[in-house]
């Protein structure tokens, strides 16, 4: 899988980066040119933040977590999944800045989730 995944996040107004990892938290996709640090190294600790919240969710008979944010001072991250029952269960990770196109990357998140699965099936 190359960074052409990510594409359709990269035209949204205020998009710094991005990562695809897989249920391990193996990172099989990276974008982090607009950002500092190592995205590939904070993706797998993201991935576990997104796992905890699936178990969360399913303890609590909700269902499986879809899509989460996190608003931070200068940004916002959201992390979407492909699914559980997905035939390639995917985390997707991107970052925004805090004047970004958040519902445009929302759209983009859910449009680029079955891409990524497609790639790896």
């Amino acid at each position: 899988m190359d960074e052409t995944v990510l594409e359709d996040l990269a035209s949204v107004k205020g998009y710094l980066g991005g990562a695809i990892n897989n249920y391990t938290g193996e990172c099989l996709v990276c974008d982090a040119a607009k950002l500092s640090g190592n995205l590939e190294e904070v993706s797998a600790t993201f991935n576990d933040v997104f796992r905890d919240a699936h178990k969360i969710s399913n303890t609590l008979k909700l269902g499986a977590t879809e899509i989460m944010e996190i608003h931070t001072e200068k940004s916002v991250v959201l992390m979407g999944c492909s699914g559980e029952d997905a035939r390639v269960h995917v985390h997707i990770f991107a970052v925004f800045s805090k004047d970004g196109n958040v519902a445009l990357g929302k759209m983009a998140l859910k449009k680029i989730l079955p891409k990524a699965v497609e790639m790896l099936s």
